[in-house]
């Protein structure tokens, strides 16, 4: 049945479903941008961020690779992380291809492994300071165990966060205003996770409790850096929409394919990162996470400052079992 073009039932379709084209706007830059339809409409005040710097984790691809794009076109100094020399220069070579003159850099590591992330913070103690870090690593199903029997997919989604966060903390206390961006998940899971293990890493968890617990620590992680630094450090958990990446690439055949379906309708920007990086803190919710259009989401109960405190001393035990068995 085909509706009539102005039919109360297909206007309804239209408020409703979620917009999945793509949109190029002339930016005050004076240049062509793909956004999201999702997006126009919604008022987002940025700012420039020449002689910024920020760092990037999973910065070859996905939300890391989105995160360095609209980064660089507001004027920061990125600088890309990826175990892969080929892909982190290639992603570079992306960021200079969306914006001609883009001050961008790659850099390889492995940031499940401690002493990688040491020796990429010494590497990086030259820097004056990092103005903003996006936590942009992630995996989906990764299986396996690293040493101390932690879940590679756990040690992908929180533990490298965690690892990179506290190596550059020196760095980042060192800027006027320092933000810590961490990837989530859809705030419809975010705000629904229940009570998790915060002492250690569940046992025998399957893949999605070992996700669901790396989201809540992430959170956690968060909070724990907005109340031990003062609130000098602004931290938040995002959910950072619908954007093209190979996140399933590696996976099982159904994965593969919806992963391949999803970057039909898939951005290569995600407008959430470039607000949280520039606009100005009175004009950022203060809840810890953030969907998509940078509108606050309600944290579950279990997110507290006592709660962000044991997160951080576990956190601290499971790097420090990773650097025994090393």
């Amino acid at each position: 049945m085909r509706w009539p073009l102005r039919s109360r039932r297909t206007r309804r379709f239209r408020r409703r479903s979620p917009a999945i084209a793509h949109i190029r706007i002339w930016s005050c830059e004076g240049s062509w941008h793909e956004v999201s339809s999702r997006w126009v409409g919604v008022a987002m005040e940025t700012r420039r961020l020449d002689g910024y710097v920020a760092v990037i984790s999973g910065g070859s691809s996905g939300v890391g690779l989105a995160a360095a794009k609209g980064l660089s076109r507001l004027g920061a100094r990125t600088i890309l992380l990826s175990r892969s020399d080929s892909r982190g220069r290639s992603a570079a070579a992306a960021v200079r291809a969306a914006t001609p003159g883009a001050d961008v850099s790659s850099m390889v590591v492995d940031l499940t492994a401690p002493a990688d992330v040491r020796r990429l913070a010494s590497d990086l103690s030259d820097l004056d300071a990092i103005d903003v870090l996006v936590n942009g690593a992630g995996s989906v199903g990764e299986p396996g165990c690293i040493a101390a029997d932690i879940p590679r997919s756990f040690a992908t989604n929180y533990l490298s966060h965690y690892l990179l966060t506290r190596e550059l903390l020196p760095l980042l206390n060192r800027s006027t205003d320092p933000r810590v961006l961490t990837v989530g998940a859809a705030p419809a899971l975010m705000r629904r996770i229940g009570p998790v293990e915060l002492d250690r890493v569940t046992p025998d968890a399957n893949a999605f409790g070992v996700i669901t617990q790396a989201l809540a620590w992430k959170m956690l992680m968060s909070m724990g850096l907005n109340e031990n630094s003062g609130a000098h450090i602004l931290a938040r958990v995002f959910h950072p929409g619908l954007v093209r990446s190979n996140l399933l690439a590696g996976r099982g055949t159904a994965l593969r394919l919806g992963g391949t379906f999803a970057n039909l309708f898939a951005s290569s920007l995600c407008p959430v990162i470039d607000t949280l990086a520039s606009a100005p803190r009175v004009h950022i919710p203060g809840t810890v996470i953030i969907d998509n259009r940078g509108r606050p989401v309600r944290e579950p109960e279990f997110v507290m400052p006592d709660n962000a405190a044991r997160v951080w001393n576990a956190s601290g035990q499971l790097a420090d079992s990773l650097d025994k068995s090393a």
